[in-house]
């Protein structure tokens, strides 16, 4: 099969560009503003350029893990939201139909409220911010739109990639360069590794699986459990993990604090 991985220099993207390498398989990796060797430069926005880019490469998967993930500045921005968490998925969910390609779709856990976690698949969705409810609506258009389009959602996606928008990263650099990290004791989950989350949404392709999947780790935690997981980990002191509030933290979009989703899937199924 040949695969299309648009936003392949991300966690997610990136395991599957990586992955589909290492396996000889037929890809092409997308990148937009973080430039990745023997990746296309390719705005998702732009329908001309992937219009052009399915054509020219007539893949077999398109996989859509590009998106806005940034929920604060979804909030802030939710036109920008808009253009790159519903309407530009929809373009390519499009675009992959007419040109017989199998659609592959990353939501989030974000389509609930996080009043009564963990979630099912069979679950009503209830965002609470923009960045949740154009999930939603992009997810209604694929589901409606795109047949065979599998919409696949994971929760907190976490890796040991070496990059500012992992949140491990994150913690990890703070913890290196002596700061205290503020966690959240009553935001609860259930955080996905972006390998394992990688391995089994291929394994989901293979089976020919399409709808709504979930697909998360096996832990259900708090910011502030997982933080301080990460900080041991990495040989930390656990004193240098602050345990906080989300209200304390003032955040423009609100955050489910008992969220976190239930998921059949292990690794290799």
């Amino acid at each position: 099969m040949r695969h299309l991985v648009i936003g392949a220099s991300g966690q997610v993207g990136g395991y599957l560009w990586n992955k589909l390498n290492h396996d000889k398989e037929d890809v092409i990796g997308t990148y937009f503003s973080h430039p990745v060797k023997n990746q296309v430069k390719c705005n998702f926005t732009d329908a001309a350029q992937v219009t052009k880019l399915i054509q020219d490469n007539k893949p077999d998967v398109v996989w859509i893990p590009a998106a806005l993930p940034d929920v604060d500045r979804c909030e802030r921005e939710p036109e920008l939201s808009n253009l790159l968490n519903v309407k530009a998925p929809s373009q390519v969910g499009e675009l992959a139909r007419d040109n017989g390609a199998k659609l592959v779709f990353f939501s989030t856990d974000y389509v609930f409220d996080g009043t009564s976690g963990p979630y099912r698949e069979t679950d009503v969705p209830h965002p609470l911010q923009v960045y949740g409810q154009h999930k939603v609506e992009a997810e209604k258009f694929l589901l409606q739109n795109v047949p065979g389009a599998l919409i696949i959602r994971p929760a907190w996606i976490y890796s040991e990639e070496p990059n500012p928008r992992n949140f491990v990263f994150r913690i990890v650099e703070q913890l290196k360069n002596g700061h205290t990290v503020r966690a959240a004791t009553d935001q609860i989950n259930t955080p996905t590794d972006s390998r394992d989350l990688g391995e089994r949404a291929l394994a989901a392709v293979n089976r020919g699986d399409y709808g709504i999947r979930h697909m998360v780790g096996p832990d259900r935690l708090s910011r502030y459990d997982l933080a301080l997981k990460i900080a041991m980990t990495h040989g930390f002191s656990p004193s240098m993990v602050e345990p906080i509030t989300t209200a304390s933290l003032n955040l423009p979009a609100r955050r489910p604090l008992n969220g976190g989703l239930v998921t059949i899937y292990t690794m290799g199924s």
